[in-house]
This record gives C-alpha cells, sequence and structure tokens, in this order.
C-alpha cells in the first residue's frame, strides 16, 4: 500500500523555513488527551493525536505572555531591571497557598527579570501578573496584546482570559465581569507548539532560564525563597531521556487542563518540541510519563538532508525592481521512518501573486508555499 505524506514547506526571508508539516510519523498512541510532537526547526510533525482540539492549557498560557513582554523588552518599552510594585490585587493571589505561588508581597518591587524567573521557574502566577503589568498595562490591556501576540504568531484556535492560566474567578479582585468565573485560558495542541517554536526561535535565551533546576527569589528584606523547576524531565532529573537534553518549557494543571506540559530538548542534534494537554493517570507526573512516550519514538526515525530541485531556488516577482528573489533554504532535513532514500519525492509549487510570479514587494516573511510529496 503506498503512504503518501503532505510536507508543507513555507520559504521565508531571509534564510528562515517557517512552516514544515507532515503526516505523523510516530504510531504509539500517547497517554493523553491531545498530543504533538515538531521539530522545532521545520516545523515536520512528527506525532500528532487530537491536535486540533481546544482545550484548557492553564499555566502553559504563561507562554505568550512571555512572548507579549519579549516584545515590550525588545521595543525597549521595559527592560529586564524595570521595577514594578506588587498591588494589593496582585499579593492576594501571590500568597494564596492554594495557587502556585512564590510570595511576591504588597508594597514591594522586582525586576522584570526577577518575575520572568519566577513565573517559567516555579509558575507563580503572582509574579506573572505582576509581569504583564510591568508597562502599566491592566489586565483586560494585557489580554489584548495577549490576543494580538496570538494573531500575529498564526494560533488559529485559542481563548485568553488571563495572563497566568488561572478561572476568571480565581483572579479575585482582578477577575473581568465580561467572562464567566469557570472561563479560562484554551488552545489547540498544534497551537501551543507553534507558540513553544515561536519562543525557541525569536527568544533562545528563555531556554537559559527553563533550563534551571532551581532558583532564589528575593522576596522582601531578608526573606528569599529556593524553588525547584516543576519540569521533572531536565537532565538528572526522575523523568529524563536518556539521548535527549531537555531544557524547558512549560508546566501547566487546572482542574479543566488536568496535568499538560509542553516540553523542548535537542535529540540527536536536533531540537524538538512536544506537547501533551490533559494527560491521563493519576498524579501531575501523568504528563511527564506522556512526554517520554514521545520522545521514546524518536528512535524509530531517522533524519536526511533533502536538497530541492535547482528550478525552486529563486521566485519570479512581477512589477518589481528585481526580476526575481532568492528562496530559502534550498536544503530541509526531513524525518523518515526508513531510509529517505527510500522515498520517492516530488515537489510543487504554489505560487502566490500574478501569473505564477509573486507580488512586490516581496514580503520580508512569507513568500511562497511548497508542498513536498514523501510517497513511500
Amino acid at each position: 500500500m503506498k503512504i503518501k505524506r503532505v510536507l508543507r514547506l513555507v520559504m521565508v526571508l531571509p534564510l528562515v523555513l517557517a512552516e514544515l508539516t507532515t503526516g505523523a510519523l510516530a504510531s504509539e498512541r500517547v497517554n493523553a488527551r491531545a498530543a504533538v510532537m515538531i521539530d522545532a526547526s521545520t516545523g515536520q510533525v512528527l506525532y500528532e493525536q487530537n491536535a486540533n482540539q481546544k482545550l484548557p492549557v492553564a499555566s502553559i498560557s504563561k507562554l505568550l505572555t512571555v512572548a507579549v513582554v519579549h516584545d515590550e523588552l525588545k521595543q525597549r518599552i521595559i527592560t529586564a531591571n524595570t521595577r514594578v510594585n506588587v498591588s494589593a490585587d496582585v499579593a492576594a493571589i501571590a500568597s494564596d497557598p492554594a495557587y502556585s505561588a512564590i510570595g511576591v508581597q504588597e508594597g514591594q518591587s522586582y525586576t522584570v527579570r526577577e518575575l520572568l524567573n519566577a513565573a517559567m521557574v516555579k509558575s507563580a502566577d503572582g509574579a506573572t501578573l505582576a509581569l504583564a503589568e510591568a508597562d502599566g498595562s491592566n489586565l483586560e490591556e494585557f489580554n489584548l496584546k495577549m490576543d494580538q501576540k496570538a494573531k500575529e504568531i498564526g494560533l488559529k484556535n485559542y481563548t485568553i482570559v488571563n495572563p497566568v492560566g488561572l478561572t476568571n474567578g480565581d483572579l479575585k479582585g482582578l477577575k473581568l465581569e465580561q467572562y464567566a468565573n469557570n472561563a479560562e485560558n484554551a488552545m489547540t495542541a498544534n497551537d501551543v507548539a507553534l507558540l513553544a517554536r515561536y519562543l525557541v526561535q525569536t527568544y533562545p535565551d528563555l531556554l537559559q532560564v527553563t533550563a534551571q533546576k532551581d532558583a532564589d527569589f528575593y522576596i522582601a528584606k531578608d526573606k528569599t525563597v529556593k524553588a525547584d523547576n516543576l519540569n521533572k524531565m531536565l537532565p538528572g532529573e526522575q523523568y529524563a531521556v536518556p539521548g535527549v537534553k531537555i531544557d524547558g518549557l512549560k508546566t501547566g494543571t487546572s482542574a479543566a487542563a488536568g496535568p499538560s506540559f509542553v516540553s523542548t530538548g535537542v535529540y540527536r542534534g536536533h531540537r524538538v518540541i512536544t506537547v501533551v494537554l490533559h494527560a491521563n493517570g493519576d498524579g501531575g507526573d501523568a504528563r511527564f510519563a506522556a512526554t517520554r512516550q514521545l520522545y521514546n519514538q524518536l528512535k524509530g526515525m531517522k533524519t536526511e538532508q533533502i536538497t530541492l530541485p535547482r528550478w525552486l531556488h529563486r521566485q519570479w516577482v512581477a512589477n518589481g525592481t528585481q526580476r526575481s528573489v532568492a528562496i530559502r533554504p534550498q536544503q530541509v532535513s526531513v524525518w523518515g521512518d526508513k531510509d529517505i532514500k527510500n522515498y520517492s519525492l516530488a515537489v510543487r509549487l504554489n505560487r502566490h501573486g500574478q501569473n505564477g510570479k509573486v507580488l512586490a514587494p516581496v514580503p520580508t516573511k512569507r513568500l511562497a508555499s511548497w508542498k513536498l510529496l514523501v510517497m513511500g
């Protein structure tokens, strides 16, 4: 029986491959409601399970908050040393032991760097809310920024209620009247993977934060808290995977989301991203066991560099000062479950523009889309 896998490649300028997807290669079902595994460099989908159903994601939402804050840092709206004062409403959440708390205190100020560490290592809800207020935004204003960022990244099916992933009712004095008390953030596994990939590519320094096994947090005068990273898949930890160096990314847990986890790690020189939403099993560690299932399936796969035909190396431009522009990359690394040379390859080009040409001015992000058909 012939098996067709479709790899959609989006060529971009300069020299960046934006997207590569294929029918899932791995086959063993993961013990979770939804899961996906992708190559972080190309976006090739290596495993997919119920990946387009929108589900609650709890604290995984904080990755989108970090993406917004990173933009504010790049634009110098804030700096890593900007100090943020903690309000009474934020402190009420930060000091509640029922939440993921680091204990930031009302009236104290903390740097953006400290709050970011607390959000990513400890998943501290109060610290994340304070981080969202770093540029002076209120919660509703920051939600709009999150929504705009989600659209920019290309997320397709999501709900944003707040920057932390709590239910609206759990926000106490910060809850928004336009949402029901039980409303909470939701995304598809595919969108979570896309968000994680965006951060890995545009904010690689974040992995230096998420790779920490523990961190010390200054709370107030003469009071420092040491917090362990919630990620139990870091090197040397209980659920570490032999041959894979995991250095991120974010856990999430709520009654509706169940134990969830988005991770990233390097296997044989290739960075991989995994998403597990609502893992099945007792206790929060079920998400790590399910993620390990995904990584273990890599061992049955191979990768090979494929050089695209020369006729695909340039794209004609209509109504421009230049007749053509170069397309990059010209080589892609493709995963397969057998030697890639045993596949029959064909490439189709989907041109967007006029008479088979791209219209000037050529967009800096998306130039043309390709379909690489891999026949087994």
